[in-house]
């Protein structure tokens, strides 16, 4: 036998025996595949039950994601619309910001303004209030004043009225000695030359005696709510219910009916006011 027969017998030797042991090895694991093919056949169709369930709830999601994306779009939308809206709101807040600062510091100059003016006029306030202090005092000074020139005018008043008085008495008593004189001495008496006496008199009184049917007259002493009082009383000739006339110089201010009579003082209510009384006015019993 050659020696490439001995070679082939050799090679074919392991072949078989290669064969043998591959068709062994074959038919031992030919139940394991099958067993693998069934596992993975059951497990391919969990998984194709399981892609079309995942496949369903996809469409399902997409759906809804197509639905809240449309949702979305107009939401952003409406929120574009609001942004838009509110960048020119924007705009007008600025644009009111600077013409509100620019007003801001135009009333801070008015402000400043205003201080300057307030305080010149606080300065003018004191200054003022200072001058009505001085005008009070001097009021007070003038009203005293014009208190005492009043006391003394209506002293001098109450004296002309008590010299007017003895003025008429010694004239009524001169007329009466005349008549008397004239009585006695009859015809014959003539170009007798009598030397005239002055009767002895007290001390005068203001209108202690008062002629009847006299004009009195008089001042206001005190002017009340309902009553005026005057300077004369009883003692002047004075009666309740007797009117007198109220004069400030030639001008008529009202009527004072007598309803309270003391000696020397009466007091009584005003009619046809045409001006409020003052103390110091003027008072007759005729017009």
């Amino acid at each position: 036998m050659s020696f490439f027969t001995k070679v082939l017998v050799v090679l074919m030797s392991l072949f078989s025996i290669f064969l043998c042991g591959a068709v062994v090895t074959y038919v031992g694991s030919v139940n394991n595949y099958r067993a693998m093919f069934d596992e993975q056949k059951s497990l391919n169709d969990s998984l194709v039950a399981e892609n079309t369930s995942l496949q369903r709830r996809f469409n399902e999601k997409t759906a809804l994601m197509k639905e809240l994306e449309v949702k979305l779009n107009d939401r952003i939308q409406l929120l574009e619309d609001e942004k838009s809206k509110l960048d020119v709101e924007l705009k007008n807040a600025r644009r009111l910001s600077l013409d509100y600062q620019g007003r801001v510091n135009s009333w801070a100059g008015v402000l400043t303004s205003f201080e300057k003016t307030i305080a010149n006029l606080e300065q003018s306030l004191n200054l003022t209030q200072e001058q009505l202090s001085n005008a009070h005092a001097d009021n007070i000074r003038d009203r005293k004043e014009l208190n005492e020139i009043t006391a003394s005018l209506y002293e001098k008043i109450v004296q002309m009225q008590a010299l007017e008085a003895d003025r008429r008495r010694l004239l009524e008593a001169k007329l009466d000695l005349e008549e008397q004189i004239n009585q006695l001495l009859g015809p014959e008496g003539e170009g007798v030359v009598i030397e005239p006496v002055t009767p002895e008199h007290d001390v005068a009184r203001p209108s202690s005696v008062t002629v009847v049917g006299a004009d009195l007259k008089g001042l206001i002493t005190e002017v009340g709510k309902s009553l005026v009082s005057i300077s004369l009383g009883s003692d002047d000739g004075v009666k309740k219910d007797m009117v007198f006339h109220v004069f400030r110089g030639d001008e008529f201010i009202c009527r004072i009916v007598i309803t309270n009579v003391d000696a020397s003082k009466a007091a009584g209510v005003l009619e046809l006011v045409q001006d409020s009384p003052r103390v110091g006015d003027f008072v007759t019993t005729r017009l």
